[in-house]
C-alpha cells in the first residue's frame, strides 16, 4: 500500500531533522597509495614489494580543477573520512528529500472551496465550535466556586485543580475530534490499489472510538473492501497509527509505561490517577505487551542495522564494558515443564533471564578509581537460551560502537556461558570475573570448614580477601587445598571451589587490573539484575509466561537505556 499524505510530510521532517545533524563535510577521496623510491639497494626495489606506504591523500576535483593533500595517518585521518562520509550521508539525504517532496506534491489535493463565503465559514467552524465549548465550561466552574463559597466559606483548591483539568481535557478532546475529522473521513476514491495486485473498493464510512490523552472521541473513516482477498482497510487507522486497538498512539505510550514500571493493577490506578484514563489492569496488560513487542522488534531492526555497518561513525571510545550475569523469573507451571529445580520436589519453579550491559569508560578520579561514564549504560536482555542471548549482546555492543573502542572488557561471574561468549563475540577482549562473586567463592569454602568457630573464619577469609585483591590467586587455592586435611571440613566444597578458582585465575588479577584503572566489579549489571527484572518481575505472588516476562524486559531495557523517545520518534516516522 502507498504511503499517505501524512506519513510523507512525517518522513520530510524526519529528513530536515537529519540534515541539520549532519555536521562538517568535504567533498573527494582517500587515495591509498605505495611508491617505490628508486634505489637499488632498499626493499622496494625487489620483485613483488609493493613500495613504500601506506601514504594517504585527499583528492577531488572542483569546476574541472584537480586539488590534492597529503593526509596524515591519525586524527586529520580519521577527521578526513568523517567529514567525507558525512557528505555522502548529505547528498543522499538531499536526493531522499527531494524524492519525498516530489511524493508529497503528487498525493497532496487541490482545495476545493467554492467561494470565498465558504472559506470565511471554514476559518470560523472550529475556533467557534471550541469557544462555545469553553465558554460552557467556564459557565459550570465559576457557578460551582460560587456556591461552594456560600456553603463553606472558603475554595478547595485540589478539587477546582482536578475539576478545571478535566474541563481541558474536555475542551481539548472536541478540538481534537474535528482536527481527526477535518478531512471528512479520508476518503481516496472509489477504489484504492491492494498490496496483493487487488482492489479495494469503497464501502461507506464507518465509526470507530478512539480513547486519547485528551478523552474519548469518534473518528470516521473511509472503509474499504477487497473482496477477492475478503479483507477491510482504513487508510486513516494506519495513518492515525490506530489500527487493531481503540487507544490512541498517546494513551498506549502511557499504558505501556506504568505497565513496565507497575504491577498492571497498580498502573491502572496511575493512569487514572495522573491522566484521567479509565482502562482495566487486563488491558493495561494486552497494551504494555503488544508494545513490549513492538519494542523488541525496533532494537531487532537497530541491532541489524549495526551488524551491516548502516550506522553513522561515532567518536573513538576509549575503553568499552559488556557486562553479563543471570537472575530467575518466577514462571507459570507450563513454562518449566521438564526442567530441574533446586526445590525439594525438582521442580523448577523459575526460567533464567539473561541480562546484559554495555557502559563505557574515559577516565579516572583523583584517586586513580575507574569512573564510569555518565548516562553510557544501556542494557538487553531475555529469557532465552545462551547462544541467542550471545547473539543479542554482541549486537548491542555493535550498536554501542565495538568495532570503535581501543579497549574491551568483559565483566562477569564465574558461568562458563559468559566466558564462551566472551572467547567467541569479544575474542581479545580482557575477561574479569567479577570481585564480588570471587569472593562469596572462598566464603562458601569458609562456612564449609569452620562452621561456627566465627573467630577461625573472620581471620581466614580475611587472609583470603587480601590475597584475592592482590590477584595472588595461587596463594586462594593453596589455602583452600589445605583445609581439606582437618576434622570436618567438606571436601566436596573445597575441591569445587579449587576448580573455579583455577578455572578463572587469569581472570582475577584485580591488582593489575586496577593498576590499569579497570572496573572489577560489575556493579552496574547486579544493580540493573535487580533494577530491569527484579523490581518488575519477581514482586510477590508474579507467575510470567516467557512471552509476557520478555515483553516486559523489552520495555523497561529500552526506557532504562535512554531509548524509549527514539522508539517513538521511530513509530512516528514510519
Amino acid at each position: 500500500m502507498g504511503d499517505t499524505l501524512e506519513s510523507l510530510e512525517q518522513k520530510r521532517d524526519h529528513l530536515y531533522g537529519q540534515l541539520r545533524e549532519t555536521g562538517d563535510f568535504r567533498r573527494g577521496i582517500i587515495s591509498v597509495l605505495y611508491r617505490k623510491c628508486g634505489k637499488k639497494n632498499c626493499a622496494c626495489a625487489q620483485e613483488g614489494h609493493p613500495g613504500h606506504g601506506p601514504l594517504h591523500l585527499w583528492n577531488t576535483t572542483i569546476k574541472g580543477k584537480s586539488y590534492a593533500k597529503s593526509v596524515k595517518l591519525g586524527p586529520e585521518l580519521q577527521k578526513y573520512l568523517e567529514e567525507i562520509a558525512n557528505r555522502h550521508r548529505f547528498v543522499k539525504l538531499c536526493e531522499e528529500l527531494v524524492e519525498t517532496n516530489e511524493r508529497i506534491c503528487d498525493l497532496r489535493p487541490v482545495p476545493e472551496i467554492k467561494d470565498d463565503q465558504e472559506l470565511a465559514g471554514l476559518k470560523k467552524k472550529l475556533p467557534e465550535a471550541v469557544y462555545e465549548e469553553i465558554q460552557k465550561e467556564i459557565g459550570r466552574i465559576v457557578s460551582r466556586y460560587v456556591a461552594e463559597k456560600k456553603v463553606s466559606g472558603r475554595m478547595d483548591l485540589e478539587s477546582f485543580e482536578m475539576s478545571i483539568r478535566s474541563s481541558m481535557h474536555q475542551i481539548g478532546g472536541r478540538m481534537l475530534e474535528a482536527l481527526v475529522n477535518a478531512d471528512g473521513g479520508d476518503y481516496r476514491g472509489r477504489t484504492i490499489p491492494c498490496d496483493q495486485g487487488h482492489q479495494y473498493e469503497f464501502v461507506g464510512y464507518r465509526r470507530k472510538d478512539l480513547l486519547t490523552v485528551l478523552g474519548p472521541v469518534v473518528v470516521r473513516r473511509a472503509y474499504y473492501l477487497d473482496r477477492e482477498c475478503g479483507t477491510g482497510y482504513c487508510p486513516k487507522d494506519r495513518a492515525l497509527d490506530i489500527e487493531g486497538t481503540s487507544y490512541s498512539a498517546g494513551v498506549r505510550r502511557m499504558m505501556s509505561k506504568v505497565g513496565a514500571y507497575r504491577s498492571f493493577g497498580l498502573g491502572q490506578e496511575d493512569l487514572y490517577e495522573l491522566a484521567g484514563i479509565r482502562v482495566s489492569a487486563k488491558e493495561v496488560e494486552r497494551v504494555s505487551e503488544r508494545v513490549g513487542g513492538q519494542v523488541e522488534a525496533f532494537h531487532a531492526r537497530e541491532a541489524e542495522a549495526a551488524l551491516s555497518d548502516k550506522i553513522v561513525p561515532i567518536k573513538p571510545i576509549p575503553r568499552m564494558y559488556v557486562c553479563l550475569d543471570g537472575t530467575g523469573v518466577p514462571v507459570v507451571k507450563n513454562e518449566t515443564e521438564g526442567r530441574q529445580g533446586k526445590g525439594e520436589d525438582g521442580q523448577a519453579k523459575t526460567r533464567e533471564a539473561k541480562l546484559g550491559c554495555v557502559f563505557t569508560q574515559t577516565g579516572v578520579d583523583e584517586e586513580r578509581r575507574p569512573v564510569r561514564d555518565e548516562e553510557s549504560t544501556s542494557y538487553t536482555g531475555a529469557i532465552e537460551p545462551a547462544e541467542a542471548f550471545g547473539s543479542r549482546i554482541y549486537q548491542e555492543a555493535k550498536r554501542r560502537g565495538l568495532d570503535r573502542a581501543a579497549e574491551v572488557c568483559v565483566l562477569g561471574d564465574g558461568a562458563l556461558w559468559i566466558w564462551n561468549h566472551a572467547e567467541e563475540q569479544f575474542y581479545g577482549a580482557t575477561q574479569i570475573v567479577d570481585l564480588y562473586h570471587a569472593r562469596e567463592h572462598y566464603w562458601s569454602v569458609a562456612r564449609a570448614c569452620f562452621g561456627q568457630k566465627k573467630e577461625n573464619l573472620r581471620q581466614w577469609t580475611e587472609d583470603r580477601r587480601r590475597e584475592l585483591d592482590g590477584g595472588r590467586v595461587e596463594e586462594v587455592i593453596r589455602a583452600i587445598k589445605l583445609l581439606t586435611s582437618l576434622p570436618g571440613c567438606d571436601k566436596a566444597v573445597c575441591e569445587r571451589e579449587v576448580g573455579y578458582f583455577e578455572r578463572n585465575r587469569e581472570r582475577m588479577r584485580y591488582a593489575d587490573f586496577r593498576s590499569r584503572g579497570l572496573f572489577v566489579g560489575s556493579g552496574v549489571l547486579e544493580a540493573g539484575c535487580r533494577t530491569v527484572i527484579g523490581q518488575r518481575l519477581k514482586q510477590s505472588g508474579m507467575h510470567w509466561t516467557v512471552k509476557g516476562a520478555n515483553r516486559i524486559i523489552a520495555l523497561r531495557c529500552s526506557l532504562l537505556s535512554n531509548r524509549w523517545e527514539d522508539f517513538w520518534q521511530n513509530r512516528a516516522c514510519a
